[in-house]
Formats: C-alpha cells, sequence, structure tokens
C-alpha cells in the first residue's frame, strides 16, 4: 500500500519542458494537463498523477497529521 500527500505547486519550470517544483523541493512531471501554480497534486516518484482540489488536500492533509 502507498501512501501519498497531495503537494501544492510552487513554480512551472521552463526547462525541461513541462516539469513542476512541488512544495517539499522535488520536481515532477505531470500527467495531469493545465495544472497552475497553487493547485495541488497527487505526486507518485517523480510523477504528478491527479489533480486535488484545495479543499480536499486540505483535509488529507490534516488527516494525515491527526494519525487518522
Amino acid at each position: 500500500m502507498c501512501l501519498v500527500v497531495p503537494l501544492k505547486v510552487r513554480k512551472k519550470l521552463l526547462e525541461p519542458r513541462g516539469q513542476l517544483l512541488m512544495e517539499d523541493g522535488r520536481i515532477v512531471k505531470s500527467l495531469v494537463k493545465n495544472i497552475k501554480v497553487g493547485d495541488y497534486l497527487i505526486c507518485q516518484q517523480d510523477l504528478g498523477i491527479e489533480k486535488v482540489p484545495p479543499n480536499k488536500a486540505q483535509l488529507i492533509r490534516h488527516a494525515l497529521q491527526q494519525g487518522i
């Protein structure tokens, strides 16, 4: 089983094209189109696989902090 945390996009990188800098410092390539700075992504390894609405991302992060 994998545990993934929604991460916020900090910056869109120009080179290599299509890569994103996430809030934890990792660089990922998004499989999701139309991602903007401030969006939340579920990331596995170095891939952004799913966009998550901000309210859902905050709920997931809060639950993980509480140990639920």
